[in-house]
């Protein structure tokens, strides 16, 4: 797993693994920046990642240009692994890492971002949800996009805001715009 394009290109995001992390591959993570950058600019916008895992997605929106990144992730040895990773990089600045349930998080204080990606589990349930609190708190700034990856057998074109669908292999990512 490598990142694609921008500042960092090519540079490696090693990943340990967990049981219950699925990094979003290259190809998909290739097609979702070709869709964004077709529709605004990157450049100087703040992201939450939600589901983190390996970082992959966020780091990748700042290796493009985006001014900051909050990485949310439960598993406390993902996380570690993250941070050691931002940390031999020279990125704390632009980053902030929290270690909580993503419902828990958005419940919380709400910090309005550009951009959020929801790359959760295929086997969690609460992804709905997740797209309720979001739309409802108004975490997403207007203009910005929510992307939510998600299982083939689910569809989420109905929702409110939906913008885009895009399969790739087992999965799909959708874009929301509030």
């Amino acid at each position: 797993m490598r990142i694609l394009r921008g500042k960092w290109r090519g540079r490696a995001i090693p990943f340990p693994g967990s049981p219950h992390t699925r990094p979003l591959s290259e190809r998909a993570r290739e097609g979702l920046f070709n869709s964004l950058e077709a529709r605004t600019t990157l450049a100087g916008k703040t992201i939450i990642d939600l589901f983190a895992g390996s970082g992959a997605v966020g780091l990748e929106f700042l290796s493009r240009g985006a001014a900051f990144c909050t990485f949310v992730e439960k598993d406390p040895q993902v996380l570690l692994h993250l941070r050691r990773l931002i940390e031999a990089w020279g990125n704390t600045a632009q980053t902030c890492l929290v270690q909580s349930d993503v419902v828990a998080f958005l419940q919380g204080p709400v910090q309005p971002a550009d951009f959020i990606f929801i790359g959760a589990p295929y086997r969690y349930w609460q992804r709905k949800t997740v797209l309720q609190l979001i739309r409802e708190r108004g975490w997403l700034r207007t203009g910005g996009y929510a992307i939510l990856e998600h299982p083939l057998y689910e569809a989420y074109d109905e929702w409110a805001g939906f913008v885009h669908k895009a399969r790739y292999l087992s999965g799909c990512l959708s874009l929301f715009s509030w």
